[in-house]
């Protein structure tokens, strides 16, 4: 019975206040003619457009031409997103000096942003009125940084302590680095010492930044980026030490003092700033939370469920989503005052959804809501000017497409209301075709054995002479290789490690049609050299293995091409699970490298790429992410010489071992074995938290020190799965890298990297069941010669692609790979 008065008297509640009308202004939109604004914005500073979820498709849109309108009609020269601070600066200046195309903002913008064909139409307009001499800034204020971070601030920060000769010790900026960049702060939350060695390192650097005098502009922005990167380490060290924080409190004062700091560093500048719609509101505690809302989040929850198989909303929580927040908007009113000014987005039906991804359906506002009344009143896109003086309390679903009661006129100054969302369209790139299924070709298989003992040549290399293009053999030695008809008066070169190589000619085999060849490989020696040390006629001694790691590193240029080269790769995906394979994709990839083998923190910065040829064997039903293309771009963060985060960048940070002389592929390598003495940072880029273990082994060269081949295994720390409550995950990491000699320099051979997750339950730790996502590359073909550039980022080429299998392609083409064995024995 209580129940049922409980629900009475809400009803009764909704229906008393549907009949009251909520006051403000509208002016309705047509032919995107915001001539309405002219007065609204006049004398502002800051004029704030949010948005309700990031995956609110029409509002992108409608924000895209917002921006247009006032740029031409009201002079706001300035865009600033809620990205990295240091990633638009840098941007910007990049793109100001022409050092880069307009294409650098689709790396320094979040991806929720830049994927989308609403931010592909932005970027092209600011081109566009740049060619007029028309300069649009892009700026950003958020503490949380990216890919331009990672890979040139610690640079720049070296750069500026160099020339003000400012006095800061090696190890400390190894420290901040970790931090920073590495986001190495496990020991930092759990460590009296480490914390407060790394704080005095921030105390000792910020100091040092302020005390420059007359500091340039470039120098005021790296000491303010110093400061909001210190908040955002500050933010993580509390949220791994579980402290309690009201929403994101920390990040959101530290991105309102870095809009406030933009703005005195262009005074004159108007700004528009691009965000979410909750850290642009203010006066939060304005809302009431009822059981309306509650309803409306269930409702959303099992949604999410049935389509993702996965929600975070606990029952009973939605009064405490709000519980002491304090949004950078109310923050930023304080400042500005009077001259700024913020504005939501709503929508009545439609779907939203990040690019690319699952959608979700607005529900049907209630009743006493903005949503409702817009419908009632037959607006399909309208501007609503909330009444100042208002005191009634009505429903909005400007924050996360739910609806809350609030007296939203003391939240935000505006509302743009759309009836109808959709989800963001993908945005395009240009595409090149390399790849063409080939008529009139000629296949070989093989198999290789050793010559004397008759044993399999597991893994051998075989390339077609006078090209870029090879493959490898399997671990039984088998391959099979597609000739076109140009290439039949050409030859194969078959080589393996400690054998001699051998030359077969194609046009013998062609003539008498045979499509099958057993190659036999001899065992190479180095006739009367023993594979003895190399001796340094100055000091007489062998080279330690810290000398030859550290020879290596200062060779990587003589050694591996820095200059834009297109590589195409066979890249295969498999996940495994309790022995069944759960997932199997096959691709061709071309990918171009627009600035050589040069190591970065984040080597996808750099790269692009175009899937060619697609298939799945395998259509992935599971719900991770395993088997998706996107997989691709992580795997060169795994590289030795691409990625920063290793055993050849950081030998200070490994214990090394050399382990003798052997023979490999015709050539003396040192085998090297490494230990990495702090392994929660330079794990080559896992960016999972706790690694315990990492470990592996070199084999570089003795008379060029170039590194042949190598291998790493990371194992973890156990973890919860936040997506399967009750699980606890184990996981390790093992790489395998082989690098092949092609014009003088060396590429990429072949990667393969194998990710091993063992799924215990979290109450009693009894097995469940074991994962593994394995991942290969394998090169097929290099160009360094008439490069042709491409422009998809490696990180966005499953983006809107529309490869369909191509059969006659995969039947005439045949790629066999090595298949290491998943055994993970460096990490134990």
């Amino acid at each position: 019975m209580k129940f049922y008065f409980t629900l009475f008297y809400i009803l009764f509640l909704n229906l008393t206040f549907s009949q009251n009308t909520i006051s403000g202004k509208y002016s309705k939109v047509d032919n995107n003619d915001y001539s309405f604004l002219d007065t609204i914005v006049k004398n502002k500073k800051i004029v704030l457009l949010g948005e309700q979820s990031h995956g609110d498709g029409a509002t992108f849109d409608e924000k895209v031409n917002i921006i247009k309108y006032l740029h031409e009609k009201q002079k706001y020269n300035t865009i600033a997103f809620e990205s990295g601070m240091y990633d638009q600066y840098k941007a910007f200046q990049e793109y100001s000096k022409k050092k880069a195309t307009i294409a650098i903002f689709d790396q320094s913008i979040l991806d929720i942003w830049s994927d989308t064909k609403a931010f592909q139409n932005l970027i092209l307009y600011i081109e566009e009125r740049a060619k007029q001499k028309d300069t649009i800034k892009i700026l950003g204020f958020d503490s949380q940084e990216g890919m331009l971070f990672s890979n040139h601030f610690m640079n720049d920060l070296t750069e500026l302590i160099k020339n003000r000769k400012i006095n800061i010790a090696q190890n400390s900026l190894t420290r901040i680095e970790k931090a920073f960049v590495f986001r190495d702060l496990e020991s930092i939350a759990n460590s009296k010492k480490d914390s407060t060695d790394l704080y005095q390192d921030f105390n000792g650097l910020e100091n040092a930044l302020k005390e420059i005098k007359n500091p340039t502009f470039h120098e005021k922005i790296m000491k303010q980026v110093v400061i909001s990167k210190i908040s955002d380490v500050n933010f993580e060290v509390m949220q791994l030490q579980n402290q309690k924080i009201s929403v994101q409190n920390p990040r959101d004062e530290q991105m309102s003092k870095n809009l406030i700091f933009l703005s005195e560093m262009y005074p004159n500048e108007k700004i528009i700033c691009w965000g979410a719609s909750y850290h642009f509101s203010k006066n939060i505690n304005q809302t009431e939370f009822t059981e309306v809302t509650e309803s409306y989040l269930q409702k959303q929850s099992d949604i999410e469920l049935k389509t993702t198989g996965f929600t975070d909303y606990i029952p009973g929580e939605g009064a405490k989503l709000l519980e002491g927040a304090l949004p950078m908007g109310g923050l930023l009113k304080k400042y500005f005052k009077d001259e700024i000014y913020s504005i939501a987005f709503s929508s009545y039906e439609g779907l939203y959804g990040r690019v690319d991804s699952r959608s979700f359906p607005i529900l049907t506002p209630p009743e006493n809501s903005i949503e409702l009344q817009s419908i009632n009143k037959g607006y399909s896109k309208t501007f609503f000017e909330f009444d100042k003086k208002g005191t009634n309390l009505y429903y909005c679903s400007a924050l996360g497409n739910m609806p809350i009661k609030a007296r939203w006129n003391a939240i935000f100054d505006g509302l743009f209301f759309i009836k109808k969302s959709y989800q963001p369209k993908a945005r395009l790139f240009e595409k090149e075709n390399y790849i063409q299924a080939q008529s009139d070709a000629f296949v070989i298989n093989g198999r290789i054995n050793d010559s004397k003992n008759h044993k399999i040549i597991a893994n051998a290399d075989i390339s077609l002479l006078q090209t870029n293009k090879n493959i490898l053999a399997n671990k039984e030695g088998v391959f099979s290789l597609v000739i076109d008809k140009a290439n039949f008066n050409n030859k194969i070169i078959v080589s393996a490690f400690g054998y001699i190589s051998d030359t077969i000619s194609i046009k013998n085999l062609v003539d008498t049609n045979k499509h099958f060849v057993k190659i036999k490989l001899r065992p190479f020696h180095f006739q009367t050299i023993n594979l003895n040390e190399v001796i340094v006629s100055s000091t007489s001694k062998p080279l330690s293995a810290e000398e030859i790691v550290t020879k290596a590193q200062l060779n990587i240029e003589l050694n591996y091409d820095q200059n834009p080269y297109n590589q195409t790769f066979f890249f295969r995906n498999q996940v495994i699970k309790n022995n069944e394979v759960v997932s199997h994709d096959e691709s061709i990839i071309t990918t171009y490298n627009s600035t050589g083998m040069k190591g970065v923190n984040n080597p996808d910065e750099k790269m692009f790429g175009e899937i060619q040829q697609s298939r799945a064997i395998v259509e992935n039903t599971s719900q991770t992410k395993f088997g998706n293309i996107n997989t691709f771009a992580f795997l060169f963060d795994r590289d030795l010489i691409l990625s920063k985060a290793n055993v050849l960048y950081k030998p200070a940070s490994y214990t090394l071992k050399k382990e003798g002389i052997v023979p490999y592929n015709n050539q003396k390598v040192y085998k090297i074995r490494f230990q990495n003495n702090e392994p929660g940072a330079y794990s080559t880029g896992y960016g999972y938290p706790a690694p315990k273990k990492s470990s592996g082994i070199l084999y570089i060269d003795t008379q060029t020190f170039a590194v042949l081949k190598y291998e790493h295994c990371v194992a973890r720390e156990p973890f919860e799965v936040k997506s399967q409550p009750g699980k606890t995950a184990q996981m390790n990491h093992k790489i395998t890298i082989t690098y092949k000699l092609s014009e003088g320099k060396y590429f990429i051979n072949y990667l393969n990297v194998i990710d091993k997750s063992i799924i215990t339950s979290t109450a009693d730790n009894s097995y469940l069941y074991d994962t593994y996502n394995i991942s290969n590359l394998m090169s097929t073909e290099i160009k360094t010669i008439n490069t042709q550039k491409l422009n998809r980022p490696l990180l966005k080429i499953g983006l809107n692609n529309s490869v369909q299998e191509n059969v006659d392609f995969w039947k005439n083409n045949s790629f066999i790979l090595p298949d290491e064995k998943i055994i993970f024995d460096l990490c134990y």
